[in-house]
């Protein structure tokens, strides 16, 4: 089971003196399991490519296809396989418009057909995996809570979808340290839980590099790179013309391998990185 994109192209007002194109000529395989960050500049074409995988962008050439379903066919095949892929956007409450939080996270449920007794069993679901108490909140109206709750129930929305497939465009844009801690908390949680797969658009190098297990560089519209973490931050050179960095751990321990200490530069953690760092200096002291 995967999301392949086979070829596909996409330019946003073709044939007019607006022209651009956004994506070209993508192949790209996601498969079920991946927690996958795709990372790259303002522009790069991210955010079009994800929209992409749940059909709310149709290639202007090339395929999309979920689970082995063309995804612009007709019929019911393409209908099932888009509901298969969850999209959580940039900024998430602006999508809230429900009366009551239960209403909100309920909406998606009722859509697909779910009966009462399994939608309010998938809303407490929901509600209980990003730490919104049912008994709290369900009662409450979306637009009274702070951001980072707003974005919460936002979140519980489309995880009460139970997607096979969850994209995230952002999802801590605009949260302070501590929200966006809990949200990536959560999508790791949900993760490992749920075998949910994982596709997060981000420029933070940092988050990403804590999280993901695959790495798909942008930059102007093509895939520049692809692969482990690990792989990815070998390529500073890449990383820098696609406008990211390496991070800052990364870039802590590189400068230290050059100013002499036997260290592993590829640690992708902080504390992984203190452990390094003491065992060498032992060593050094020790020689």
């Amino acid at each position: 089971m995967s999301i392949i994109l086979k070829n596909a192209t996409y330019t946003y007002m073709a044939k007019t003196p607006f022209e651009r194109t956004a994506i070209k000529d993508i192949n790209l395989e996601i498969s079920e399991g991946e927690f996958v960050a795709i990372i790259g500049h303002t522009g790069s074409g991210k955010s079009t490519l994800v929209q992409h995988l749940n059909g709310l962008l149709k290639p202007n050439q090339g395929m999309v296809m979920v689970n082995g379903v063309d995804l612009h066919q007709k019929g019911e095949a393409a209908k099932a396989a888009k509901r298969r892929v969850g999209m959580v956007f940039q900024y998430p409450e602006h999508q809230l418009f429900e009366e009551t939080v239960y209403a909100d996270i309920a909406f998606g449920p009722k859509n697909l057909g779910c009966p009462e007794e399994e939608v309010d069993k998938r809303v407490r679901r929901a509600m209980e995996f990003v730490h919104l108490d049912f008994a709290t909140y369900q009662d409450r109206s979306p637009f009274q809570l702070s951001g980072g709750q707003m974005r919460r129930v936002a979140i519980a929305g489309v995880v009460a979808l139970q997607p096979q497939y969850l994209i995230l465009d952002e999802p801590a844009a605009g949260l302070d340290p501590c929200g966006r801690d809990d949200i990536f908390t959560k999508l790791i949680d949900l993760h490992k839980k749920t075998e949910t797969t994982i596709i997060l658009v981000s420029h933070n190098m940092d988050d990403v590099a804590k999280m993901a297990n695959r790495l798909i560089v942008m930059h102007e519209g093509e895939i520049s790179l692809d692969g482990p973490p690990q792989e990815i931050f070998k390529h500073t050179e890449a990383l820098k013309a696609a406008g990211v960095d390496v991070p800052q751990v990364t870039a802590l321990l590189n400068r230290l391998k050059v100013a002499g200490l036997d260290i592993d530069e590829h640690i992708l953690t902080v504390d992984d990185a203190v452990e390094s760092i003491v065992a060498s200096l032992r060593r050094k002291k020790s020689c």
